[in-house]
Formats: C-alpha cells, sequence, structure tokens
C-alpha cells in the first residue's frame, strides 16, 4: 500500500505522538509499503521537504485565522491564517494526488485533521480515512471551545474509522460524540522492546529512580519530588532523576530548592530513545505519578526493560500493566511515601523483582502494532 501519515508534530520534535508515528513508519516500509509523512512546518526553518530514515516527510503551514490572534493584535498572523486556510488545502491536495495513497491515517485530530478533510473533499476519487486519537484530542481540545468540539464531531464522523491508544480514551471519545459508538477500535501503543531490553546501563555514580516525561503539571513531577523529600533521609544514597523538558521546569526546581534536595534530585533536560533506554537499565524502578495518562507509554518501555513501575492509576495505564510485579499508586503523597519507602527497602536488599515485564512487552512490539494498524486499513479499504 502507499499510506498517507499526517500529524500536526514531528521530528525533530520529540514526544509521544512523534515516536507512535515514526514507529509505525518504519515498520510499514520494513513490511514493503510506501510511507509518506506530512506535518507542520513549525518552526519555519525547518525544510519544506526532507528524508528522514528512509520515509519522506512533507511540511505545510497549517495555519488558521484564528480570533485569538486579533485579541492580541497580530493581524499579521489572522491574514497569514485566511491565506493558509485555502492555499495549504489546495497543496495537500496536490500532494495527494501525486503520492496516491491508498489510505490517509491522521494522528491526533485537530486543525491538522480539519486541512485533510477539506482537501479529501475535492478528490475525484474516494480514499479511505482513518483518524488515531492519542489523548489531549480528546480529553483536552474539544472543551477549549464549541468550534473545537464541533470539529471533533463533524471530522471523527466524516473518518472512514478511528482508533484510540487505550479503551479509557476510547469510551472518553464516546461520551464526547456518541455516535462514535462501536466505531472506535482500540489499539495500545507499542515499543522498540529490543532497543530497552538490550540496552547498556547509564553511568551513575549514585542508585537512583527514574521519572520520564515532559515537565508539565498533568505528569504530577511534583508530587512525586514532595513524596520523596519525605524518604531521602532514610536513604541516603539514592537520588531520584527525572528527563524531559517543558512548561514547568522552574516550578519543579523551585520545589527541589525549597526542600533542599539540589544534591538529590536532577532534571536531565530532554533525552532521545536511547538515552532514556540506557537510563532505564540502570535505574532502580520507574515512577509515573502522572494524573492523567492516555496510554502510557512510558511505563511500557520501563517493562521492556525489565525494571518494575511504580504509577498510578489513571487513564490506559491499568490496561497493561501488570500488578505485580508492578503496582499503582493512589495520587496522594502519603500512598507514594509508603509506596517509595517499601520499593527502597526492597531494593536495599535485592528483593525488587519484575521478572515478568519483559515477556509481556515483547508482546507490545512495534512489528505487532503496526500489524493492528493494517488489519484497521485493509477493513477500512474492503469496507470502501
Amino acid at each position: 500500500m502507499n499510506i498517507l501519515l499526517i500529524v500536526g508534530r514531528y521530528l525533530p520534535h520529540r514526544g509521544g505522538l512523534e515516536s507512535v508515528v515514526y514507529h509505525l513508519a518504519q515498520e510499514f516500509c520494513y513490511q514493503g509499503h510506501s510511507v509518506m509523512i506530512i506535518t507542520n512546518r513549525y518552526p519555519r526553518s525547518l525544510p519544506a521537504s526532507e528524508e528522514i530514515d528512509g520515509v519522506q516527510v512533507r511540511r505545510l503551514h497549517f495555519l488558521l485565522p484564528d480570533r485569538k490572534y486579533l485579541q492580541n493584535g497580530r493581524l499579521d498572523l489572522w491574514l497569514a491564517g485566511l491565506w493558509y486556510r485555502f492555499y495549504t488545502v489546495k497543496v495537500l491536495r496536490s500532494m495527494i494526488n501525486t503520492f496516491q495513497p491508498d489510505m490517509i491515517n491522521n494522528h491526533y485530530l485537530n486543525e491538522v485533521t480539519g486541512f485533510t478533510g477539506c482537501s479529501l473533499n475535492g478528490l475525484t476519487t474516494v480514499i479511505p480515512w482513518i483518524i488515531s486519537l492519542h489523548g489531549g484530542d480528546v480529553d483536552g481540545e474539544p472543551s477549549l471551545g464549541r468550534t473545537n468540539k464541533e470539529r471533533f464531531g463533524k471530522l471523527s464522523q466524516q473518518a472512514n474509522g478511528l482508533t484510540a491508544c487505550s479503551f479509557f480514551l476510547a469510551a472518553q471519545a464516546e461520551v464526547l460524540e456518541p455516535a462514535l459508538h462501536g466505531k472506535i477500535e482500540v489499539i495500545h501503543n507499542g515499543v522498540d522492546a529490543q532497543l530497552f531490553a538490550e540496552a547498556n546501563p547509564y553511568p551513575a555514580d549514585h542508585p537512583y529512580i527514574l521519572a520520564v516525561g515532559q515537565l508539565s503539571s498533568h505528569k504530577g513531577f511534583d508530587l512525586l519530588i514532595k513524596a520523596f523529600a519525605e524518604v531521602a533521609g532514610g536513604y541516603p544514597q539514592v537520588q531520584l532523576w527525572i528527563a524531559g523538558d517543558g512548561q514547568e521546569n522552574s516550578a519543579l526546581e523551585l520545589l527541589i530548592n525549597q526542600n533542599e534536595l539540589s544534591q538529590r534530585v536532577r532534571l536531565l533536560g530532554r533525552v532521545n530513545e536511547a538515552t532514556v533506554a540506557a537510563l532505564m537499565a540502570g535505574c532502580l524502578f520507574i515512577a509515573m505519578p502522572s494524573r492523567r495518562e492516555p496510554f502510557g507509554l512510558v511505563a511500557l518501555e520501563g517493562m521492556a526493560a525489565g525494571k518494575p513501575v511504580m504509577a498510578a492509576p489513571v487513564g490506559g495505564l491499568p490496561e497493561f500493566l501488570n500488578v505485580p510485579p508492578n503496582c499503582l499508586i493512589p495520587l496522594t503523597i502519603a500512598e507514594w511515601v509508603m509506596a517509595l519507602n517499601k520499593w527502597l527497602a526492597l531494593a536495599a536488599s535485592g528483593r525488587l523483582k519484575a521478572s515478568e515485564n519483559k515477556k509481556e512487552a515483547f508482546e507490545r512490539d512495534w512489528s505487532n502494532v503496526a500489524n493492528q494498524y493494517l488489519r484497521v486499513y485493509q477493513k477500512a479499504l474492503n469496507n470502501g
């Protein structure tokens, strides 16, 4: 098949969504399919076209004349949005005609998905269209205003099929738009199991607990730091390492200093997937105090690394995180203090185990996930 993947953000940006699309593209190519990725050209310094690991990536300006530009005195952006509202649809339609995809799969339902819908309306041939839901496109953007909610309802019903990365997210989507009942197929995200299982431990001068993710409030790293402050005195050699960047960086640094943990808690900044694998290989265990988690990719990566995962019982995490050897801890500081104390004591005595994690993770390798997407694509083709 010729498979066109459309996503609002892609490499060199890094995040869970970018990782999903990257690995799917690689697996599709490995199986002999032709893949093109179309994404947003932001920042403008990124090239309009390039090849990344054998996959052609094209970047367009997906910009709309949003009212907020006028409210902020940015008439230039509003006028640019007015222009790109029509120009980008024309270019996207031309790209689709040239590539001639057998399948179009939008990942994340937002304004970029709207451009896709407009472009498909102008084609003479019918191309099956799948929209894949990933989190904020269901529990975030539709709540920002009536326009966003209407866009979700219209485009989700227009598509030939939908996928969601967890049963939890699929249920949320059906509450948001009841007409989707029975239309959404759940495909859990995958993991490069071999990379995480075979990584060499990251060089470390102290034993450490590891947390990974965007530094934003919904990741709950503030709760983790406060809980660690309560147990740190009992385990003076143990540190807490947090890998990732984001808008909460300064707030977390302040919290670390307020709790006098500057020598015990490290904010590592943004790291790539290979470094995450090495960090997981060297840690005592993974901590995920997320307040919201549509799926929980970090937990799956930790399982592939053979490490036990301590997580909050939110979103899609309970759907795949085996308990035991992992554990699900309610989101209170007291509960996390007790859990950290228990696992640190087990680690100190060499009795902290995660023997079943790797086997479960290998069953969720990206090759298996890609095959699930291909079955959804084939179903849409057959129905068309």
